[in-house]
């Protein structure tokens, strides 16, 4: 190995703890819940709706299949999320259910908040339509939702391919002094829940970029610290 070339920084896998508003949570956002004791199922995915300043927050009805599972106010559960470049977790109350106007849950805020990092850099949120060429020779369009120097996650409306496999994505540049477009390698890491997917005609993908050549790999940093920029405006 080159001793010139510095390794990537790899996550701090040390736990911290946090507040409830520290993770920053956006309405829409997926949160794994698991039942603490009682119920013998697999956790359940929901979508976070919102906060009732520091008493409670809500999200959708964890459901098996089409129906919604019993919430006894007052039991205990598990959540956790990855948001940014963390993995979060924090156990909170249900507080009470409702059917109208649509299926929700009220839980108290918990009392902290265990993280740690789990990604090498800050994923962007973006909503940037790609091209994306899977390894039979065959393409699609996705839409990349968020991106990283490392990877990035897709949206598209149908099936992409398997964990593992390899896809080539075209990415579009915009930049004020350059319009020019990326092709980067990756692997597909992830994938989301498939029954969801298929019920709302969308499908998730996680992938991993390949490590590109330098004057690609600061094209793509450059693009990101673009965006960042413009976010922060």
């Amino acid at each position: 190995m080159d001793e010139t070339q510095a390794e990537p920084a790899k996550p701090d896998q040390e736990l911290h703890e946090a507040d409830f508003a520290d993770m920053h949570l956006k309405e829409g956002e997926s949160l794994i819940v698991q039942p603490t004791v009682g119920l013998d199922v697999e956790p359940f995915n929901v979508s976070y709706i919102g906060a009732h300043g520091r008493m409670s927050f809500l999200t959708t009805l964890p459901s098996v299949g089409e129906k919604g599972i019993w919430m006894t106010p007052g039991n205990s559960f598990k959540f956790r999320v990855v948001h940014g470049m963390y993995a979060y977790a924090f156990t909170s109350r249900s507080l009470r259910a409702h059917s109208r106007p649509y299926p929700y849950a009220h839980f108290a805020i918990p009392e902290g908040v265990k993280y740690r990092q789990i990604r090498q850099s800050r994923r962007l949120e973006t909503r940037l339509p790609v091209e994306v060429l899977r390894a039979n020779g065959s393409t699609t369009l996705a839409i990349m939702r968020d991106i990283s120097e490392h990877g990035a996650r897709l949206e598209l409306t149908g099936l992409l391919d398997e964990v593992g496999a390899e896809v080539t994505l075209v990415i579009p540049i915009v930049l004020p002094e350059l319009t020019s477009s990326l092709t980067a390698r990756a692997t597909i890491r992830n994938q989301g829940d498939m029954d969801r997917a298929i019920s709302a005609g969308r499908f998730h993908y996680g992938v991993h970029f390949t490590p590109l050549a330098p004057e690609e790999g600061h094209l793509l940093q450059h693009f990101i610290e673009h965006l960042l920029v413009e976010q922060l405006s």
